[in-house]
């Protein structure tokens, strides 16, 4: 009796107690890991552009020049992927621009995977998401009637967008693609009855679960939707509300790790199907990656979009809400990018950067964010109004205004119309990394657009100071729409390297100020300073020792 006792209290040891190293072989062995596959070749992969790509995606294409027989449209030979399959656990996307698939693999069987005489690369793939979205929405009521009316003002007074309503233009004939988490209640809300009503919701896909019912999961990209085509009762709550919608969900925000694999779908899926603009409310981050390698090259999805751009689609991406983390500051990728137009977030009280709005440069010294907008809208929530704020809802304020302008001018190119928002916008030619070249301005595209007809203010040397003199301030007529964004007077100011890089840059509220004294020990000699106040802006060479 004594030997079975120990014999069955040995045989529990054997289950409780297991040395250290051998329970990390074991986790080893059976983890799996996220993973991009790249393959070497598509030999002998038959393609069609004229069956393959919707008719719009065709016309885009021949309009910027572009060849329909690009081999990055070819597909992935199918064959690679099923010999992959046997050595992996799932096979997610596949990417014809990138000759690759995403897999979850066994730790054990890269190894095998690298050797494969079709496989170039392995990369882990892995990613932590930044959220760009705000990190609170506040209800505003049921319906108009209860809404921030002067907030709802100035989403479209504030790029003069008025200009465009009362020329008819609305996004007209533009394909806009919406990456998101969700667009819950679009299909129900009356925010978007217009669209649904006249068939303008071209296609839906949830990237995630593999199918085109997208009005689910998350309000955010309803609220995002509705800063670029909401309509309530008649008034609208974005631009393009005559524009034709591509709706992706790319994100899933439960999961402490997203992939960019989705937003690589999408943005091919987007391509087929004749997308002129993207709209990303989104940004990511490698968790093994820091902030100076937001470079616009390293990530996937910047490379996306870099290819994306060269095929005639404008990228429009929120630049992040990062402003406030000391430890990133900088705007995300593919904000990096320096072909995607990046917008940055203002605040509705101050009409400057609101303090979480990420910041440029990039990494590799290119000027972010392009343009600003404001960062709180009134928005379509599930089933009534609300008021969030973040860059996620300046972006799709600027791709409108993107849209209208495309409408207006249909030979342009992508980039064209990229340059032509940079340059309408109110800071033009004066930049800053905060708002970048300051918000994009209708009236600009117009033959009533006043301008600015004399300089605001004269730089002066001095012994041992650099004056900056206000002249009698110059207002531009402001109708009653816009006035109310035209009552405080900002000068702005800073200094430039030789290189054109920026040392400092400053924002000076001039309520009571007439003159500036800036002292001379403030720059070194070969810097530039660069001033704008009021529409003017004007710059001097530091060149005293």
């Amino acid at each position: 009796m004594n030997k079975r006792i120990i014999l069955l209290y040995s045989f529990m040891l054997c289950f409780i107690y297991v040395p250290e190293k051998v329970c990390a072989s074991v986790y080893l062995q059976d983890r799996s890991e996220a993973a991009w596959v790249f393959f070497t070749d598509k030999k002998g992969v038959d393609f069609d552009p004229y069956s393959f790509f919707d008719q719009k995606a065709i016309e885009r294409r021949l309009r910027h020049g572009i060849c329909l027989y690009d081999t990055l449209d070819v597909p992935v030979r199918d064959e690679y992927v099923q010999e992959l399959s046997r050595f992996v656990d799932s096979v997610g996307v596949v990417s014809r621009w990138f000759n690759a698939a995403f897999v979850h693999v066994p730790s054990q069987n890269l190894s095998q995977i690298k050797e494969l005489g079709f496989v170039r690369d392995v990369r882990p793939a892995a990613l932590r998401k930044t959220p760009v979205l705000a990190d609170a929405e506040t209800d505003a009521g049921s319906l108009l009637a209860d809404a921030d009316t002067s907030l709802l003002h100035a989403q479209v007074s504030h790029m003069n967008g008025h200009y465009f309503h009362k020329n008819n233009i609305n996004g007209k004939g533009i394909r806009i693609a919406v990456f998101d988490a969700g667009f819950r209640g679009v299909n129900t809300h009356p925010a978007f009855r217009h669209l649904t009503r006249d068939g303008r919701i071209i296609a839906t896909y949830d990237f995630h679960r593999n199918r085109e019912h997208v009005f689910t999961a998350s309000v955010h990209g309803t609220m995002v939707l509705s800063s670029l085509a909401g309509v309530i009762d008649g008034v609208p709550l974005g631009l393009a509300t005559g524009a034709e919608f591509l709706l992706a969900r790319t994100e899933i925000r439960r999961e402490p790790l997203a992939e960019e694999q989705y937003w690589l779908a999408a943005v091919e899926w987007a391509d087929q199907l004749g997308a002129d603009i993207i709209n990303s409310s989104l940004g990511y981050v490698y968790h093994r990656y820091f902030p100076e390698e937001m470079d616009g090259q390293t990530s996937l999805v910047a490379q996306a979009a870099r290819i994306a751009t060269r095929k005639g689609i404008l990228i429009v991406n929120a630049a992040g809400n990062q402003g406030n983390n000391n430890q990133w500051r900088i705007v995300v990728t593919p904000a990096d990018v320096d072909s995607v137009l990046t917008v940055g977030a203002l605040d509705f009280n101050s009409m400057l950067r609101a303090s979480y709005s990420s910041v440029g440069p990039a990494a590799d010294g290119t000027m972010k964010p392009n343009v600003s907008a404001l960062g709180q809208v009134v928005a379509a929530n599930r089933r009534s109004l609300g008021k969030p704020q973040g860059t996620s809802f300046a972006s799709p304020l600027v791709a409108g205004f993107a849209a209208c302008l495309w409408q207006m001018n249909p030979s342009w190119s992508n980039m064209q119309v990229f340059q032509a928002i940079e340059r309408s916008a109110s800071l033009y030619p004066y930049y800053d990394y905060a708002h970048g070249y300051g918000i994009p301005q209708a009236c600009y595209f117009f033959d009533d657009y006043p301008g600015i007809q004399m300089p605001t203010f004269d730089i002066v040397r001095e012994n041992k100071h650099i004056s900056i003199n206000m002249r009698i301030r110059v207002r531009q007529e402001a109708n009653d729409e816009t006035a109310a964004l035209k009552e405080k007077q900002y000068l702005y100011y800073q200094i430039r390297n030789e290189d054109g890089s920026i040392a400092r840059y400053f924002v000076i509220d001039l309520e009571g100020i007439t003159t500036m004294k800036l002292p001379k020990d403030d720059f070194q000699p070969g810097q530039y300073l660069w001033v704008h106040y009021n529409g003017f802006t004007s710059s001097m060479k530091i060149t005293d020792p």
